[in-house]
């Protein structure tokens, strides 16, 4: 039985994954390329270290939108673009498939029909408005480990990194009875796998798909590893962005200027406290240390020293300097060329969902606030230069219109906030209750 998966995004992270997709003999691939389209419809330049170099490879179809994808059932989505809730929620770019005539199950008792959504993006907290808009569709929330770029001329570089951490995302901590604050119930079981009378059910169907999932991306040639609890994975990698990934797009220079001999003795402070108010935020979401040891702070930063400081300024041999890459000294986090390039960045799900998370818990972030208030100056910007239509922008004024996340606002400080959004002709109420504006589902 053919299996249809559809990838939204064919970047160097849908290529990956979609080669690994395709050496199933039961799966066909589509991949929806909007920007990459015209460079890579006749084939992509794939070369990896690990799965080979492939000229004029693609899946099963490549397809520029998303009415010319949406013409049969698909029985996982993977979404591999970045997550910009503030500009396009992930829940209406998956609207037209999650509500299409191809995904109606309303006249099904079977528990294996329909689609699974599989997360394939950066952050925290990204699930949630998902599965509030849609919370009878299972997720697979995926942490990837992969070094590969999307060059030009459709060539696509890879490494021989790559590994796929997933699990089925089942909520955020907290008591999903309600006895506990409300917005922690909320996060807590928004599909309702512990609450609702065939939750038990759908819960276990859910657990299936990953595996069956992770199968195919291990019989693939891929490293998938599924795991229990996957909001601890989510917390590890956003160490790195929250600290590393801010620090590069606030100075404006990569990772290996920014561990180089010179700078480490400013930046090791401030990436290692920063680090820390991650692991604080996750601790008061029921994180704990055996999910995430704090010992995970220092490997990190260790790691990221290793790979990126040039061997040249720190004692080695001449064979060690001769190690060093123009890719790797060169390397720039995505928050980085993204803020270079004047477009939005993953500031949202990597900072602004920690602040969120720590706000309602009153834990005090004061090294993420500084970086998420100097980015949020670029983000705004560029999101508000990047509004497609009239909806779009009412979408993104609301957004803005939000109370602010960091600390310390206090009631004078929202007064004050309240004071300027009347100035300024917007109103807080967008998001109050809970709508969008943006066609599709609405998004809680």
């Amino acid at each position: 039985m053919t299996i249809d998966v559809l990838i939204i995004g064919m970047g160097a992270v849908g290529t990956v994954y979609g080669y690994v997709l395709s050496q199933n003999s039961d799966v066909q691939v589509t991949a929806i390329a909007r920007s990459s389209y015209d460079a890579i419809k006749d084939g992509i330049h794939f070369k990896s270290d690990k799965f080979g170099e492939h000229r004029n490879w693609k899946p099963y179809r490549i397809v520029k939108d998303a009415e010319e994808a949406n013409d049969r059932p698909y029985k996982y989505i993977l979404c591999a673009m970045k997550c910009l809730p503030d500009l396009l929620p992930t829940a209406s770019i998956l609207a037209p498939f999650l509500e299409s005539k191809h995904a109606d199950t309303s006249n099904s008792v079977d528990l294996e029909d329909g689609p699974t959504v599989v997360l394939l993006q950066n952050g925290v907290g990204i699930e949630v408005p998902l599965a509030h808009a849609y919370p009878h569709v299972p997720i697979i929330s995926s942490v990837v480990w992969v070094g590969a770029n999307l060059l030009p001329g459709g060539v696509v570089t890879h490494g021989s990194l790559e590994q796929l951490i997933m699990g089925l995302f089942t909520g955020e901590g907290g008591d999903p009875s309600g006895a506990g604050e409300h917005v922690e119930s909320e996060f807590a079981d928004p599909h309702g796998y512990r609450q609702q009378p065939d939750g038990p059910a759908r819960l276990e169907e859910g657990r299936r798909r990953t595996q069956a999932f992770g199968d195919l991306i291990n019989n693939g040639g891929g490293c998938a590893v599924v795991v229990d609890e996957i909001q601890p994975k989510r917390y590890e990698k956003n160490l790195w962005n929250a600290a590393f990934s801010s620090m590069c797009a606030m100075s404006r220079r990569p990772v290996s200027e920014v561990v180089s001999p010179a700078s480490l003795p400013y930046t090791l402070p401030v990436v290692r406290r920063t680090m820390l108010e991650v692991i604080y935020v996750a601790r008061a979401w029921g994180i704990t240390e055996e999910q995430l040891p704090l010992k995970t702070v220092d490997d990190t930063i260790t790691l990221t020293i290793r790979n990126y400081q040039r061997k040249s300024e720190s004692p080695g041999t001449a064979a060690d300097a001769a190690a060093d890459t123009e890719a790797t000294l060169n390397f720039k986090p995505s928050m980085l060329l993204d803020v270079e390039a004047g477009r939005p960045a993953e500031l949202e799900p990597i900072l602004g969902s920690l602040l969120d998370r720590a706000r309602a818990k009153g834990v005090p972030t004061p090294r993420l606030d500084v970086a998420y208030a100097v980015l949020k100056c670029h983000q705004a910007q560029a999101v508000e230069a990047h509004a497609q239509t009239p909806q779009y922008q009412d979408h993104i004024r609301n957004w803005l219109a939000r109370k602010p996340t960091v600390g310390g606002l206090g009631t004078a400080g929202r007064k004050a906030w309240d004071q300027a959004i009347k100035r300024a002709g917007l109103s807080d109420a967008g998001f109050g209750g809970g709508k969008d504006k943006i066609p599709g589902k609405p998004v809680q």
